[in-house]
C-alpha cells in the first residue's frame, strides 16, 4: 500500500508543476513581465517548497534514498560526470538548434521564454545562477528521482524514461516545436545519465550546466533581455 500512496505523491507532484507550467506559458502568450522571471521571490518560494515536498515523499514513502540516487558516496565524480553531460549537451542542442531553423526557420522555436529569464546586468547573474538551483532540483526530483528510482516495482525504468522525457520536453511548449523535441532528448539523456550513475547528483550538475549555458550561448549570440516598459 505504501507504494501506492508513493506513486500517487509523484503524480500530484507532477501534476501541479504541469498545471503551473501551463498556465505560465498561456500568459506569456499574451504578456511579458516587468521583471526576470525567474527572481520572483513567490515563485521561488514555490518552487522550494516543492522540493521539500518531493524529498519528504521520498524519504517518508519512498524506497529510501539509495534507490532514489540520493546517495553522496562518489558525489565528486557524479558532479564532474554531470557537468561534462550539460556543456557536451549545450553544445549539441546548440548546433542541432541552429540546422533546424536553418531548415524550417525561426518560429520553429520561440525564444521569448529564454528572453524573459535573461539577467540583464550582474546583480541579475547572481540571482539568476542561485535560482537556477531549484529549479534544476525540482525537475530532476519529479522526472528522474523519485519515478525512476522508486516506481520501479510498476514499470521497469529503462521503460519509464521514455514517457517522463516526453512529458519533461512537453512542458517546455512554450518555446515552440524545438524546445519540446530539443528538450525531450535532453531528458532522455539525464534519465540515462542517472540510472547509469545511480545518482541524482550527476543530472542534477548536468541539468544546472545545460541551463547556464543557454543562457551564455544566448547572451553571446546577440539575444536580450525582455522585459515590459512602461
Amino acid at each position: 500500500m505504501t507504494h501506492w500512496f508513493f506513486a500517487g505523491g509523484v503524480g500530484i507532484l507532477m501534476a501541479l508543476v504541469a498545471v503551473g507550467t501551463v498556465r505560465s506559458g498561456q500568459l506569456l502568450r499574451t504578456w511579458t513581465p516587468p521583471y526576470n522571471l525567474l527572481l520572483s521571490p513567490p515563485d521561488n518560494g514555490l518552487r522550494i517548497a516543492l522540493v521539500g515536498l518531493g524529498l519528504a515523499l521520498g524519504y517518508t514513502l519512498g524506497p529510501g534514498p539509495a534507490m532514489l540516487g540520493w546517495r553522496t558516496t562518489y558525489l565528486g565524480q557524479d558532479l564532474l560526470w554531470g557537468a561534462g553531460l550539460g556543456v557536451a549537451l549545450a553544445w549539441g542542442l546548440g548546433l542541432a538548434g541552429q540546422a533546424v531553423a536553418r531548415r524550417w526557420g525561426e518560429t520553429v522555436y520561440s525564444t521569448k521564454m529564454l528572453q524573459c529569464i535573461l539577467p540583464a546586468n550582474g546583480r541579475e547573474w547572481v540571482g539568476v545562477l542561485l535560482a537556477l538551483l531549484p529549479a534544476a532540483a525540482l525537475e530532476e526530483l519529479l522526472f528522474r528521482s523519485l519515478p525512476l528510482g522508486g516506481l520501479g516495482w510498476l514499470i521497469p525504468p529503462h521503460w519509464l524514461l521514455w514517457p517522463l522525457a516526453l512529458a519533461f520536453g512537453l512542458l517546455h511548449w512554450p518555446q515552440g516545436g524545438w524546445g519540446v523535441v530539443g528538450t525531450t532528448l535532453a531528458g532522455i539523456a539525464l534519465s540515462l545519465l542517472f540510472l547509469a550513475t545511480g545518482s541524482i547528483w550527476a543530472p542534477l550538475a548536468a541539468h544546472y550546466v545545460l541551463n547556464v549555458s543557454q543562457l551564455l550561448l544566448a547572451r553571446r549570440a546577440g539575444l536580450e533581455p525582455l522585459r515590459q516598459t512602461g
